[in-house]
């Protein structure tokens, strides 16, 4: 047994939750993750409400405003994997410090931008960082959050693009009417690096991990062969033993942190380990399904929020009035997402609220584009609370799939890896959408047709969401006695927090 001694940082159990996050301020680090992943979430809806002054100061045409809104989504689309093996190698916490240094420079280098070439490059460079951000942030929010907490931690980690939505859409029509464009990018690439200090003081070092009331830990990364199947709810290892096993437990789900060796980080060993775990997770079906669902929700929603104040100002609508109206779209979709978060935690099941979403989705999507409601009375009211409605029940989508991440990780695989390679397909689908759109758009004379691209993502992602089996677990009584699994050898062995959920919550 390793000798009794606590944890750099817990301080028995009572630390301040600085210098690396050990201690119950680890608890609340997850907060800090969000407010890092709304900030970069801003980098992408920025943009709408500046498309008009944008196509006035360089020239754009609809397809390449189009284009602008989906280019920072292509790092994503060829990045993810890359991204996964990186946050392998040297953490996720360094990849989410500098994602947010990567979307500064590129939103500055923007505000400089002196064509649409130009831009476009610089938005390019906020992609890169974009997916440093959204890749790394589940898996230091399982890895870092207590296990009570996680399904709230993650159903407000699937709001941030909600959030970002609603503050980038109204503050961008407010501002954007009394400073000019190049501004507005300035100030948004000061904002991005706000959350930094926070993630360098709150969010634990790569080689923390949340030590369970039955002496189990858990934490970043799995070990082939270490799970007991009769063990319902969360996975667990053995731990090394150079990490303290007397870590005071106060409150259930409030565990300090403990310090969990990396392994084999850095050099070709720790580069062939890594590999070998993201190519377990590439080949298995899960993760590629699921990315495919997640597709199917981004596509048509990013392409009607982010052209939502266009297609107001095409009806003739002045003022800020399109952009408040749109942020109240995104605002939406957070609340779905986080009351999503809610009615997991009581049981229900994933296959109950991705089918449902999907299916209002369609039937709210319809309406709002299919009918000429400038020919009604009230008819843009009621045009505006179709497209709540399906910003809504979309939340439900980001909310629960992230939620299914260790569940969708197969055993020796990667979490990182799952993650990035369901960001790259919803990348693909965030990048595809707008520009469909406005190709849609352009050659139908207008956004009548809208509705064609989202009933038939709607079917697509039911269809595929019946792939994903769910199921509700049981509690994991904190002394139920689990059978000791096979010793790991005391290396330095990283463990996984993959299969943790909390009492009820939803697998895949």
């Amino acid at each position: 047994m390793a000798p009794k001694t606590h944890p750099t940082g817990t301080g028995g159990g009572t630390g301040t939750g600085t210098g690396g996050g050990t201690g119950t301020g680890a608890g609340r680090s997850w907060i800090v993750v969000v407010f890092a992943g709304v900030a970069a979430g801003l980098q992408v809806w920025k943009l709408p409400p500046a498309v008009p002054f944008l196509r006035q100061d360089l020239s754009l045409t609809l397809v390449q405003a189009g284009t602008l809104l989906g280019i920072i989504q292509l790092a994503g689309m060829l990045g993810g994997l890359a991204i996964s093996l990186l946050a392998e190698l040297i953490g996720e916490r360094r990849c989410l410090s500098g994602g947010l240094v990567l979307l500064f420079l590129g939103s500055a280098g923007g505000g400089f931008a002196w064509s649409a070439g130009s831009l476009l490059a610089s938005r390019a460079v906020e992609g890169a960082g974009f997916i440093l951000v959204v890749v790394t942030g589940p898996g230091l929010i399982r890895r870092s959050t207590p296990s009570g907490r996680l399904t709230t931690a993650m159903g407000f980690w699937g709001a941030y693009q909600g959030i970002s939505t609603f503050a980038g859409l109204i503050t961008g029509a407010l501002v954007l009417q009394v400073v000019p464009w190049r501004v507005w990018w300035w100030a948004m690439a000061a904002l991005v690096l706000v959350p930094l200090p926070w993630v360098l003081a709150r969010v634990p070092h790569d080689d923390l991990a949340y030590v369970s009331r039955d002496d189990l830990a858990y934490a970043a990364r799995d070990v082939p062969g270490r799970v007991p199947h009769d063990v319902p709810g969360r996975v667990p290892h053995d731990i090394p033993g150079r990490v303290p096993r007397d870590i005071p437990v106060g409150d259930p789900g409030d565990v300090p942190a403990a310090r969990v060796p990396r392994e084999n980080a850095g050099g070709g060993r720790g580069a062939a380990s890594a590999l070998a775990r993201i190519g377990r997770t590439v080949r298995a079906p899960a993760p590629w399904v699921a990315g495919l669902v997640f597709a199917c929700y981004t596509l048509p929603w990013m392409a009607v929020v982010g052209f939502l104040p266009t297609i107001y100002r095409d009806g003739g609508m002045a003022g800020s009035w399109p952009g408040v109206l749109s942020a109240v779209v995104g605002a939406a979709n957070a609340i779905g997402s986080i009351t999503t978060a809610a009615l997991m935690k009581r049981g229900l099941p994933a296959r109950a609220l991705l089918v449902p979403a999907f299916v209002l989705m369609a039937t709210t999507s319809l309406p709002a584009f299919a009918v000429d409601w400038h020919a009604l009375p009230a008819g843009t009211t009621w045009q505006f609370l179709c497209v709540v409605a399906f910003s809504l029940t979309g939340g439900a989508i980001p909310a629960t799939l992230l939620r299914m991440i260790g569940e969708l990780t197969p055993a020796g695989g990667s979490a990182p890896a799952t993650m990035g390679l369901i960001q790259q397909l919803f990348n693909t689908g965030s990048f595809v959408g707008p520009a469909l759109a406005a190709w849609l758009a352009t050659r139908t004379g207008g956004w009548h047709s809208t509705w064609w691209m989202t009933c038939a993502c709607a079917v697509v992602g039911i269809a595929l969401s019946l792939r994903l089996r769910s199921r509700v677990t049981a509690p994991v009584a904190a002394t139920a006695a689990v059978a000791a699994p096979t010793p790991v050898e005391d290396r330095t062995t990283a463990l996984t927090a993959d299969g943790t959920t909390d009492c009820g919550a939803p697998q895949a």
